[in-house]
């Protein structure tokens, strides 16, 4: 469907000549990243609401959208299954922080975020098929992955001590991005 409505409003900008016809079909993808997102964007405003956990939500949304744009990982094949993925990714996500938070020491917290670092180092950025990288980009896109990572270090720490049921939230959600960039290494791996 994301397909279908992408293709006829740019369709539309070709024939008004807002854009030019040979750009159409960069303009059909970013169209579908967009919905893409709006649906994402909704399924956790939504979520967050019926779970009572709206600014832990956003928090999610927030730290899985900029992590994943700089450091890649898995990616469904259909919109649907994406969906379907991120929404299953959230609910695990606050359910851990939740059932987790009554024993969760910052060492704990500490040790998952050295997972999720690892994970950066070692394998960050992950290309995506519809998004390959120029060597410069890669290098770039590595550098903005481990200054993020280290600047959410310094946030999880700081909400330890402040609020840590967010640092529970933020921490899980970057496990869940490193966990997303092993499932599609191993992916990768079985295909060759």
């Amino acid at each position: 469907m994301a397909n279908r409505v992408a293709v006829k409003i740019t369709d539309i900008l070709c024939k008004n000549n807002t854009i030019r016809t040979e750009d159409k079909e960069i303009y059909i993808y970013g169209f579908e990243i967009l919905f893409s997102n709006i649906v994402n964007f909704t399924i956790v405003v939504v979520l967050g609401f019926l779970l009572n956990q709206f600014y832990h939500a956003m928090l999610f949304y927030i730290a899985f959208v900029i992590t994943r744009s700089y450091s890649g990982g898995y990616h469904a094949s259909t919109y649907v299954k994406c969906h379907i993925a991120f929404a299953s990714i959230f609910i695990v996500t606050m359910f851990m922080s939740r059932l987790l938070l009554p024993t969760t020491s910052l060492v704990y917290l500490l040790v998952f975020i050295a997972i999720y670092i690892g994970c950066i180092f070692e394998y960050a950025p992950i290309e995506n098929s519809n998004k390959t990288l120029q060597e410069l980009d890669k290098l770039k896109y590595r550098k903005i992955s481990i200054v993020i990572s280290l600047c959410w270090t310094v946030l999880v720490v700081a909400l330890y001590f402040i609020a840590r049921e967010f640092a529970a939230t933020l921490t899980f959600t970057l496990v869940a991005v490193a966990m997303l960039m092993l499932i599609e290494v191993n992916k990768r791996k079985e295909l060759y």
